[in-house]
């Protein structure tokens, strides 16, 4: 039963893996770092703006870093709802989600989930 119950959950995190925006955000970080490294680098650009640019920055990607962090204790948050739920269908179902099999088994599963669900979608 716990194997099911795995297989559910690993749907269910996927999919709301897959709805949350995380792509837009981590491309707002990895795009203000490297804007960021352009900037530090040039020889061309005076210090006083390297300064002002550099704060503006570090003000983008504090804000995105935040959203990450949000979108992660969602998916975590509802992660835990749903063992939390599951755990009264079937008996023992937390510690075997935490333990080395459950985890082990939800990492198979999301992935094969997640490579097949790909191709049909994608074709």
């Amino acid at each position: 039963m716990n194997w099911l119950l795995s297989a559910v959950l690993c749907v269910i995190l996927v999919e709301i893996g897959l709805r949350l925006p995380f792509l837009p955000v981590v491309a707002v970080i990895a795009g203000t770092g490297k804007r960021g490294m352009h900037v530090m680098m040039s020889k061309s650009i005076s210090d006083h703006w390297k300064e002002k640019v550099m704060l503006a920055y570090s003000g983008r990607m504090f804000r995105a870093t935040l959203k990450l962090a949000t979108l992660l204790i969602v998916l975590f948050g509802g992660a835990g709802v749903i063992v939390w739920l599951l755990d009264h269908l079937g008996t023992g179902f937390a510690s075997f989600i935490l333990g080395w099999q459950g985890i082990f088994a939800t990492l198979v599963l999301a992935s094969l989930y997640f490579i097949l669900r790909k191709r049909i979608v994608h074709g």
